[in-house]
């Protein structure tokens, strides 16, 4: 089997989703914005470097750039980061998939120094990954598809390919190459926000799609 699953990590793997939230919240107050959380929360997927003009508009690169020193703070250096955990089923998901023959990628819009912190909260799971591309190793992040396409890139070029991920900006990267996208609904988006935007299939949590993966991986995965 020559197939690759390109996993997300916030809101896919471990439950960070709503402490970005508050993060961002934060941030904008001391921007002098107040941004309601659940407008946050359905941003929740892009890169730093989309979410704050998708907020806040077209601002000034030196607004932006303050805005996301302004969410590490919030989320890595008051520890909002330590509170997360790890999704029902998550790293029996990684298992899984390395049981079967499934190379791994995790490919996300967060920080490396985020990743390496989350990573640890897996265990032992962690090992099951071939290859992590974080916002570093791209120029553009999600609903772009660099990062799926670097993770494809790094992982030789597998002659089938799917993602899993839990917002729109998944699955519309996704898109983008072709590729089916496997959504859970664990990072807090409406199921018919992702049917709508085209998710081939919907989980409630990484552990049913751990149950259900044998058939999930008898889809038609599409050629990377």
């Amino acid at each position: 089997m020559n197939t690759a699953a390109l996993l997300d990590v916030d809101g896919t793997l471990l439950d960070t989703n709503l402490l970005h939230v508050l993060a961002w919240r934060r941030t904008f107050e001391r921007l002098g914005s107040q941004v309601e959380a659940n407008r946050i929360l359905h941003a929740i997927g892009m890169g730093g470097d989309r979410l704050v003009p998708a907020i806040l508009g077209e601002v000034d690169d030196d607004i932006a750039e303050q805005a996301r020193a302004f969410h590490a703070e919030e989320y890595v250096e008051t520890g909002l980061i330590d509170h997360a955990r790890p999704l029902p089923g998550a790293a029996r998901l990684l298992e899984s998939l390395r049981a079967r023959g499934v190379r791994v990628a995790l490919a996300t819009s967060a920080r490396r120094e985020e990743l390496d912190r989350l990573l640890a909260k897996l265990g032992p799971a962690a090992q099951a990954v071939d290859t992590i591309i974080t916002q570093e190793d791209v120029s553009t992040t999600k609903p772009a598809p660099d990062i799926f396409a670097q993770a494809l890139e790094a992982l030789g070029g597998p002659t089938e390919a799917f993602v899993v991920g839990d917002t729109i900006y998944d699955i519309v990267a996704a898109t983008q190459l072709d590729l089916p996208c496997l959504c859970v609904l664990t990072g807090g988006i409406e199921r018919g926000l992702l049917e709508q935007a085209g998710a081939a299939a919907i989980y409630a949590t990484p552990e049913i799609l751990a149950d259900d993966l044998d058939r999930a991986l008898g889809l038609n995965l599409r050629a990377a």
